[in-house]
């Protein structure tokens, strides 16, 4: 029947709408009478009367948590997380939203239920942690940092001054930062993601000849992506997309720009190796394997798939980097434990909104977790910075579901594409 076909009717409703056959508000009233969520009884006479915006209404419902951003298919609609054990590569948690309830995919399909998830323009059948791709945006500066060490091209005593805009390749690219960062450091520059300074890196390590070879430094730049797991699959036992290190453009993808795209599954390896000072595991999701009765089959042993070898100093300057990130961030401020993490904003398409993405771990002092945070076209890393604290205070102990879940977001420490 036409009338229980839900790609038919959400067609109708949006060309309706489009018409102006139906206005916002009345689509608000069609929810009411639906019944499908509980609607304060006040709310609900406001909006008949008209006595409230269709914006306040639907706003409510998001805050509320009476609807979700993935059934409004709103930017951002979807996120995920993947957490891992930063000594055995172990992935303690991945998780991709909007998902869907197995239970009804199991065995015998139900046919409905498939159809309105085929219809559902979240794509909840799809792995966003496993599948889905982008730029890491900042989040590659501690890579391009290691490759700049031992390479030889900067020091932890160098200071490069970000004047803004880099003026060494014809196109120019500019630090988020207008007016220029002054002179940084390593740490400093990791801390402020000064992309002035990480430009420099990249421009370096394509000039060591004497002359500027894009190949030269995308080709170094590909072999430390090697080193941290990001030129394959992490090893994880499901479907995942393979990387892309760039091809293109040496200075700009030294910032996670040029053709970067990685998965978050991905990115938690490469973080995973960056707190634990340089071990490179093959992720994995399973501990052992049972027959019927419970007697184990196999156990599966953390698998190391490389090691950088490189100076502890060189390892403790880009963690105070990281640690110094998080001092910055408001929204950790007293926190009971200290947290180390990169944020990366990344521009995908100028028609939709950055994507947001966070790698981070703890504690600082001897980490245990990373937790690596993507939400695409999230605006801003803030976003994915502020849902990774809230995971690190229930990891901890340290808050209560009730008191996390609350569907209203703190406003961001910055509203700067820092990647950019």
């Amino acid at each position: 029947m036409i009338d229980r076909n839900t790609e038919f009717q959400k067609r109708f409703f949006k060309y309706m709408l489009l018409g102006d056959v139906i206005d916002g508000s009345q689509v608000c009233r069609i929810l009411c009478e639906q019944g499908q969520i509980a609607i304060p009884e006040e709310e609900r006479e406001a909006i008949f009367a008209g006595k409230m915006t269709a914006f306040q209404f639907m706003k409510n419902r998001i805050d509320y948590l009476n609807i979700t951003p993935a059934q409004l298919a709103l930017d951002p609609c979807n996120a995920s997380v993947v957490i891992t054990d930063v000594g055995t590569g172990d992935v303690l948690s991945l998780v991709s939203y909007p998902g869907y309830d197995n239970n009804k995919m199991a065995n015998s399909i139900d046919a409905e239920y498939f159809a309105k998830l085929n219809a559902d323009k979240a794509n909840p059948q799809y792995n966003y942690a496993t599948q889905y791709s982008a730029a890491p945006g900042s989040t590659f500066k501690m890579l391009v940092a290691t490759a700049g060490l031992m390479e030889g091209v900067i020091t932890l005593d160098d200071e490069i001054n970000c004047i803004g805009t880099f003026k060494e390749i014809p196109s120019t690219p500019r630090c988020w930062m207008l007016r220029g960062h002054g002179n940084e450091n390593l740490t400093t520059a990791i801390r402020d993601s000064c992309n002035y300074y990480f430009y420099d890196v990249g421009y370096l390590l394509s000039t060591r000849n004497g002359a500027y070879n894009e190949n030269e430094g995308l080709e170094t730049l590909r072999r430390y992506a090697d080193l941290y797991g990001l030129t394959e699959k992490s090893g994880i036992e499901l479907a995942e997309t393979a990387p892309n290190v760039s091809t293109q453009d040496p200075v700009r993808s030294a910032i996670g720009q040029g053709n970067n795209s990685y998965t978050t599954v991905g990115l938690a390896r490469y973080i995973t190796t960056v707190a634990n000072s340089g071990t490179c595991y093959n992720l994995t999701l399973l501990d052992r394997i049972t027959d019927s009765e419970g007697n184990v089959l196999y156990e599966f042993q953390p698998d190391v798939r490389n090691r950088i070898e490189m100076p502890q100093e060189y390892w403790d300057a880009i963690h105070r980097g990281m640690r110094a990130v998080m001092e910055n961030k408001a929204v950790y401020n007293n926190l009971a434990v200290n947290v180390a993490g990169k944020t990366g904003t990344a521009e995908q398409i100028k028609s939709r909104p950055n994507h947001g993405l966070f790698v981070s771990y703890a504690p600082f002092e001897n980490p245990e977790i990373t937790i690596t945070t993507r939400i695409p076209f999230g605006y801003s890393s803030d976003y994915a910075a502020e849902v990774t604290r809230d995971i690190f205070k229930y990891y901890y102990g340290l808050a209560e579901e009730d008191e996390l879940v609350t569907g209203v977001a703190n406003t961001p420490d910055s509203d700067i594409s820092d990647e950019l």
